[in-house]
C-alpha cells in the first residue's frame, strides 16, 4: 500500500497536469495567429494625373493660448507657503534657475490690482521678482535647500 505522502504527491501532480491541460485548450483558441488580409485587388495603371489648379488650403489657424487656471491663492489670509526663506528654485518644465527666494510676504498688491500672498525670488542676475505664491508653487521645484544653523534641542547644563 502507498503512503500518504506519495498519494498527496501524485495527486497534487495529476491535478496541476489537469489544470494546464485545460488551460491549453481553452487559450489556445486565443493565441491563434491572426488571419492575414486579403492581397488588395491590383490597380490599373493609367495616364498621370492632369494636375488641377486648386486654391492652396488656407493655413491652420494658430492654436488659443491655453489659459492658466486662477490663482488659489489670491484673496486667502492664512496661505501656508511651501518655500522658505533661501530655497533655491528652478523651473519645473525645463529645469533652468529660477532663484533664491528673499522674503515671503503675507499681502502684495499685484498690478492686476488683486492682493494676496506671494514670494520675493532673486534671479541669478540679482534681480528680484515677485511672484504670486499659488503660480509660483505650482510651476517651480526646489533645487536646494539652506539649512539654518539651530542649536540642538535638550536639557541646559545648571
Amino acid at each position: 500500500m502507498a503512503s500518504l505522502r506519495a498519494k498527496l504527491v501524485g495527486g497534487s501532480l495529476l491535478g496541476l497536469l489537469l489544470v494546464i491541460a485545460v488551460l491549453a485548450l481553452l487559450g489556445g483558441q486565443h493565441q491563434l495567429a491572426p488571419r492575414p488580409a486579403p492581397p488588395a485587388p491590383p490597380v490599373p495603371v493609367s495616364a498621370p494625373p492632369v494636375p488641377v489648379s486648386a486654391p492652396p488650403p488656407p493655413a491652420p489657424a494658430p492654436a488659443p493660448a491655453p489659459t492658466p487656471s486662477p490663482s488659489h491663492s489670491k484673496g486667502e489670509r492664512d496661505w501656508a507657503f511651501f518655500f522658505r526663506a533661501g530655497d533655491t528654485l528652478s523651473r519645473m518644465n525645463d529645469g533652468s534657475a529660477l532663484g533664491v527666494v528673499v522674503r515671503l510676504e503675507r499681502t502684495h498688491a499685484f498690478p492686476d490690482g488683486s492682493v494676496g500672498p506671494a514670494y520675493a525670488v532673486r534671479s541669478p542676475d540679482q534681480r528680484e521678482s515677485i511672484f504670486d505664491a499659488d503660480e509660483l508653487e505650482r510651476s517651480a521645484r526646489i533645487e536646494a535647500i539652506r539649512e539654518i544653523g539651530r542649536p540642538a534641542l535638550g536639557i541646559r547644563p545648571r
